[in-house]
């Protein structure tokens, strides 16, 4: 089958700077990408405590991006990254492997890979967003774990006038809409008021698309959480 016998008008929700190789993707498919940021993420000024240890455990590429300033304040004795661009984001931002990266992007991968390692007593850092649905608290302190997690930003929808997106989707012919995470798919549903069952929803893994069932709306996506995989089955 060629790869333009069914070309998609595509959605991309991400953040500008996060998008070059979705849309890439998308274009080399032979769709349409259209790219409307739907979050906005803010540099915060966390208090860190410094010093050693056990786990530093990053969740997403933005924790490490923005926790960077202040690494020279901490020393870990094991990195951990969930998902293989997290991983690449601690090379970039940081100079540091992951010690273990999960290969399915989700929380009980990371967990898993946790409970392989004796965290009685031990410090965790795990950097992140001011919100989030990532961290297993109470797993880890169940472990014996203390666990530090430092909001080093927080994410923002972005606005757009009264009736802005309905208008982008009708106007581009937008048949697919693509989520990488949750907080873009409660941006784009508070500023949407078209008929979201005539869209295809294609979410990035299991914790957007759960989001989304419990609003209601069903979504699709890959084995893989990456975007590379989404490109594949839309």
């Amino acid at each position: 089958m060629k790869i333009f016998d069914n070309p998609k008008h595509v959605l991309v929700t991400r953040q500008f700077e996060q998008s070059g190789s979705f849309i890439n993707g998308l274009s080399n498919k032979g769709h349409y990408p259209f790219l409307l940021p739907m979050i906005e993420t803010v540099q915060l000024c966390p208090k860190i405590d410094e010093g050693d240890y056990e786990v530093i455990f990053f969740t997403s590429a933005n924790a490490v991006k923005y926790f960077a300033p202040y690494h020279h304040m901490v020393h870990g004795k094991a990195y951990i990254a969930l998902g293989e661009k997290t991983a690449q984001a601690m090379e970039v931002f940081l100079g540091v492997s992951s010690h273990i990266t999960p290969t399915v992007y989700n929380l009980e991968s990371a967990v898993n890979m946790m409970k392989s390692i004796n965290l009685q007593g031990a410090k965790i850092l795990s950097p992140g967003a001011a919100k989030r649905l990532e961290i297993p608290v109470e797993i880890l302190e169940n472990m014996g774990a203390e666990l530090y997690t430092p909001a080093v930003y927080e994410t923002t929808f972005a606005m757009y006038p009264e009736g802005y997106v309905d208008k982008f989707i009708t106007d581009n012919k937008i048949d697919t809409v693509t989520f990488c995470s949750p907080s873009a798919a409660k941006s784009f549903l508070k500023q949407f008021n078209g008929d979201k069952s005539l869209l295809d929803i294609v979410s990035i893994g299991t914790t957007t698309s759960l989001y989304l069932d419990e609003v209601g709306i069903k979504s699709r996506y890959p084995e893989k959480f990456t975007v590379d995989a989404m490109v594949e089955i839309i």
